[in-house]
């Protein structure tokens, strides 16, 4: 080490050992895969003449010799057609792609991986963020995409997004003025009603933070799901066999959190209809008025509360549809891997560094359109709603539960929500992490040193979080360990 001008060890590269994967034992003398033809083409042609091109099989002998000559063409290399046969350990038959029946394989009933459910959410998303201005998206049943606005559909867009955006700034500095208002003034009585004030001024902000983010990374996140929608469709039809009895992670989100904030929108609309009265409403002010006055205040709460919720619910689906593939295909090309959803071919070595190769670049597509903003402002708005909610949801059990019923039912509810839907999928991204590790140990578990030396230098797939940090089990359970702790922090130090 003192060689290399530092003294500083060596980490050793965490592999995670992920069990519940369907595998089989190693055995070495079924280990026949020679690495040096991983770089070499899948179709073999005979060689006429003098071939002077170098192949990466001469490259590799010559980087296991101890000479520090320079690697150069050579005019006078060539490989005879019987030596290039006895240097493959395949056969022909065991080549991907060499088999005849996958190019009619298919499953019709999820042709793109994801199930019925999963995509009714996706145009469920796709309707209510059309109606509220969250996103100039269209769904395009034909080509099974999501497809921008027209241009001037769009530039009219860009206009709505404009002023709903100064509006929500308006109300987000009058929500902070009301809250330093009744705090130095007194004109809370409790500290219940500071948490519950509090909550406000988080709705608003966190309503801005996503609109900021889905005018910056709109696009991206459109292409991203438009690719990874390509992408399942490609493998389904060269390697699936049948998903019959394959049940997909985080059904929590799709089943109960995307219906459950849909309906939630129209709950906050009937709440200001029906309780216009309310300190945290503009509408406090100029009350009473005649019903017509509820009119636009209806409307701007239906636009504020559906713009959050399409971007909450949009940020969650695209974690689970990309958790739930990159799941499926890191399992299926496990080492070994025995499940019987896909053809042997997944497993072959070539195929499963190809496909280890395009769920990294998969990974890097969601890394950009996720990372820098969305997944931050996604924990953001599970840590600022679960501490208010929880404080106000404890110190609301008595009399005025039912004083304020229905209203009080927005904190429980948004408990259980964040709660479950957070930690749910946090989890399918930190499995991820764990299946790369995985996959990586599972192909290296071989003789062959050229072909560990490729698996060993490939990176590993991370969900991350902006520029701090990526994704893990551990990092998870931290998150909400800390979450918890505040909770009860604010419990005991105001009464």
């Amino acid at each position: 080490m003192q060689q290399t001008g530092t003294l500083k060890k060596r980490r050793r590269r965490n592999i995670a050992k992920v069990t519940g994967l369907s595998t089989l034992n190693y055995n070495e003398e079924e280990d026949i895969f020679d690495g040096m033809t991983l770089f070499e083409s899948r179709h073999r042609t005979q060689i006429i003449g003098n071939e002077t091109r170098l192949r990466m099989s001469s490259l590799l002998l010559h980087s296991q010799s101890r000479t520090n000559s320079r690697i150069t063409r050579d005019a006078t290399f060539h490989i005879e057609p019987e030596e290039d046969g006895a240097q493959d350990n395949f056969d022909e038959q065991s080549l991907p792609g060499a088999s005849t029946f996958l190019s009619s394989v298919s499953v019709k009933d999820r042709p793109y991986f994801l199930d019925k459910w999963t995509m009714g959410r996706l145009r469920q998303i796709l309707i209510l963020g059309a109606f509220s201005g969250t996103f100039p998206w269209s769904w395009n049943r034909k080509k099974h995409r999501i497809d921008k606005w027209s241009p001037g559909w769009e530039r009219l867009w860009n206009f709505q997004w404009g002023i709903v955006t100064l509006q929500t700034c308006f109300m987000t500095v009058y929500q902070f003025y009301a809250f330093y208002k009744g705090t130095v003034e007194g004109h809370h009585e409790t500290y219940r009603e500071l948490f519950m004030s509090s909550f406000s001024v988080f709705w608003y902000c966190i309503c801005l933070c996503f609109n900021v983010t889905m005018v910056f990374y709109k696009d991206q996140i459109r292409e991203f799901i438009n690719t990874l929608f390509k992408f399942n469709k490609e493998y389904m039809d060269k390697y699936v066999l049948d998903l019959d009895d394959y049940q997909d992670g985080g059904r929590i989100v799709i089943n109960l959190s995307i219906p459950s904030n849909t309906c939630q929108v129209f709950v906050s609309v009937s709440l200001f209809i029906r309780m216009p009265f309310q300190p945290w409403y503009l509408f406090s002010y100029i009350y009473p008025k005649p019903w017509y006055w509820l009119i636009p205040g209806a409307i701007q709460e239906f636009i504020v509360v559906g713009q959050v919720i399409a971007n909450y619910t949009l940020y969650q689906w695209v974690v689970v549809a990309y958790a739930n593939s990159m799941e499926f295909w890191l399992r299926e090309s496990h080492r070994n891997a025995d499940s019987g959803y896909t053809a042997d071919e997944m497993r072959h070595p070539k195929t499963a560094i190809e496909t280890y190769r395009t769920l990294q670049i998969v990974t890097q597509c969601f890394n950009d359109c996720m990372a820098p903003m969305a997944i931050p402002t996604m924990k953001m708005c599970i840590v600022g709603a679960l501490i208010p909610c929880g404080y106000v949801f404890i110190r609301s059990m008595n009399h005025k539960f039912i004083d304020e019923f229905p209203g009080i039912l927005t904190y429980p509810v948004g408990i259980i929500d964040c709660a479950t839907t957070g930690f749910s999928t946090l989890t399918l991204a930190a499995t991820v992490f764990d299946l790369g590790c995985g996959f990586v140990d599972s192909w290296s578990r071989t003789k062959h040193k050229s072909f560990r030396r490729i698996l060993m230098s490939s990176p590993t797939l991370k969900v991350k979080v902006a520029r701090f940090y990526f994704v893990t089990v551990a990092t998870t359970i931290t998150f909400f360990k800390v979450v918890w702790d505040y909770i009860i922090d604010c419990i005991i130090t105001f009464p």
